[in-house]
């Protein structure tokens, strides 16, 4: 039954039930709980449309749990190309670096490698000296990582307990 329809006939059938409930009330007959619901039942289709909206819950359940699969799916599909595309730009670094190029025009795009600033390696946190360290409430002080990576990029000296990567290169891609 299209969604319409169900609540246009649920919401006629509640009308002649509440009909129904408001005689029986005038006849007295509202504390048998039971003969209210069985004249209920046998004077108006309400039970039938209830059921038949049951039935459309089952239904919209039913195509949200294929369509949450289908997601699932999809998503592991998407991530899966997400990695090959990772894959394929590194192996076009690997290349251009390879090769000493660090620029090539293509009909489709402009490549460019760019050289990265060194990164943070946190080699033990207990060996970092305490003015790297920011207080907070809970549950543990934080690593004030921006400026210990500032402090070894500056000082060139080493400070304990971290130090820096040779830095990498990043692939840029401009198309047109």
């Amino acid at each position: 039954m299209a969604m319409p329809d169900l609540e246009f006939n649920i919401h006629r059938q509640t009308e002649a039930a509440k009909s129904l409930l408001s005689s029986l009330r005038d006849q007295g007959v509202e504390d048998d709980a039971e003969l209210v619901a069985d004249t209920i039942e046998g004077e108006t289709s309400l039970v039938e449309a209830i059921e038949a909206a049951m039935a459309e819950i089952d239904e919209e359940e039913a195509h949200i749990i294929g369509l949450s699969a289908k997601i699932e799916e999809f998503s592991a599909r998407k991530d899966a190309k997400k990695r090959r595309v990772e894959r394929t730009r590194a192996l076009i670094e690997q290349a251009m670096l390879a090769t000493d190029q660090t620029s090539m025009k293509l009909p489709t795009a402009t490549l460019s490698l760019t050289k990265r600033a060194p990164g943070l390696i946190i080699v033990d946190e207990s060996d970092i000296p305490t003015k790297y360290w920011i207080e907070q409430p809970a549950p543990a002080p934080k690593l004030d990582k921006k400026a210990l990576a500032a402090d070894l990029r500056e000082a060139k000296a080493a400070i304990p307990g971290a130090t820096l990567d040779n830095g990498s290169f990043s692939l840029t891609v401009r198309r047109k």
